[in-house]
């Protein structure tokens, strides 16, 4: 079952360097907010290879700090972008807005003590 936020691998990561992980949590939940009317004003003005580049950004955050379900969802989202196959795009940007939320609070909830 993918998790949250595996503080365990995400650790082994970065080989037991808390100081670091903290420092890739502080980022994740910092350095730039995902934000689904960006998104969605890409796809509409048809420009999908920056929709998925925009969502690619995050997932690819969540993947380095080991936030499973919202580099899962982030995945098949950005894989319907740069395949056009957008018929579920809302269900996907659904699923992805609420991994990634649950992310960001889990990180905040891991973040305070941590270091």
């Amino acid at each position: 079952m993918m998790e949250i936020l595996d503080l365990n691998k995400a650790l082994e990561l970065v080989d037991g360097e808390r100081e670091l992980l903290a420092s890739l949590l502080d980022s994740f939940v910092g350095a730039k907010t995902f934000d689904s009317s960006q998104l969605m004003e890409l796809s509409s003005s048809g420009d999908m290879s920056s929709a998925a580049s925009y969502v690619h950004f995050f997932k690819g955050a969540a993947r380095q700090i080991y936030a499973e379900k919202c580099a899962a969802s982030g995945q098949a989202l950005e894989d319907a972008f740069r395949s056009g196959s957008l018929e579920q795009l809302d269900f996907l940007l659904a699923e992805f807005e609420k991994d990634y939320n649950e992310a960001v609070k889990k990180v905040r909830e891991v973040r305070r003590t941590l270091c």
